[in-house]
């Protein structure tokens, strides 16, 4: 991660969702999905709402938390936002100032609008309406002081990253029926202890244990591999021309150039000069699909 992180001044922003939404994304968790899709929609409008001509980018980290202090349901976003975007052009700009007024309303569409075209249910129309009466600004998103590219912002993002749903620390009691816990509420420095039946407790616990190959932390912006900028990312970043980065996505492509690359050896060339032929591939073809050129295609 932090071999990730552009050097440069970073801001900690969460997105939350109201209570009324927090059901649809239980039962139906595809929809989770649209969290991180939604999040880096708003952020996106937000930058390029400053310059609509360089349509700058900015780099985002994401991390999905399905749960809140209290164990309950709560699906929410972490982001690791940059503070330094680039434009079409190539010039890198700093931005310091975030509008949070015009940020939560943008949220607050962007993940309406995604979900409405998910769920076209009459009762979910009438609580979108019931949504933008209630909440006139806008959907709840917070941003913490900004913090210095640093150790300890490493640190501070691998917290949220691999953070557990419960600590160990926090059960503070457990006799074989019922478990104790503690923690601190939104909004105040009280510790609550919680005493609930073990199997309740369980419950609360695997909730959200994510599906299996669902990405819990995702990359947008100058951050995803496969944006147009990232390549300006890795020259601001680590100093790569462009040229050297084509050459090592043409080598890393390819399983046999990667192990000719790091070890300095054909994978498949015998001792004795001759080279392999290959005969079969057997894999699962509900997960993954191999070619033949995939493993003989040379482009050295």
């Amino acid at each position: 991660m932090s071999a990730k992180l552009l050097k440069c001044s970073h801001r900690h922003v969460v997105f939350t969702i109201p209570k009324e939404l927090r059901k649809y994304f239980a039962i139906d968790r595809t929809l989770l999905s649209l969290l991180f899709e939604a999040a880096a929609d708003t952020i996106t409008y937000c930058f390029n709402k400053r310059n609509k001509a360089e349509n700058y980018v900015p780099g985002m980290i994401m991390v999905l938390h399905t749960f809140g202090r209290d164990l309950k349901w709560n699906p929410h976003i972490h982001m690791i936002l940059s503070e330094e975007a680039v434009g079409k052009s190539g010039i890198w700009k700093k931005f310091s100032h975030i509008n949070y007024e015009g940020l939560r309303r943008s949220w607050q569409f962007c993940i309406l609008k995604l979900m409405s075209e998910k769920i076209t249910t009459l009762p979910f129309k009438a609580l979108v309406s019931k949504l933008y009466a209630d909440h006139k600004s806008g959907f709840y998103v917070n941003s913490p002081p900004v913090k210095n590219f640093s150790a300890g912002v490493v640190n501070y993002i691998v917290r949220y990253a691999g953070r557990p749903v419960l600590a160990q620390s926090r059960i503070t009691n457990y006799d074989g029926e019922t478990v104790t816990f503690s923690y601190t509420p939104h909004g105040s420095t009280e510790l609550v202890c919680e005493t609930v039946p073990v199997f309740d407790f369980i419950k609360r616990l695997i909730i959200h244990i994510p599906e299996r190959n669902f990405k819990m932390i995702r990359y947008y912006g100058f951050y995803c591999n496969s944006h147009s900028m990232h390549k300006q990312y890795l020259c601001r970043a680590k100093r790569v021309e462009p040229f050297e980065i084509n050459h090592r996505k043409c080598i890393f492509k390819f399983w046999r150039n990667r192990i000719r690359f790091f070890f300095n050896r054909d994978p498949i060339k015998c001792t004795c000069g001759a080279y392999f032929e290959l005969i079969e591939i057997f894999c699962d073809p509900r997960k993954i699909k191999f070619y033949f050129d995939y493993y003989y295609r040379d482009t050295s």
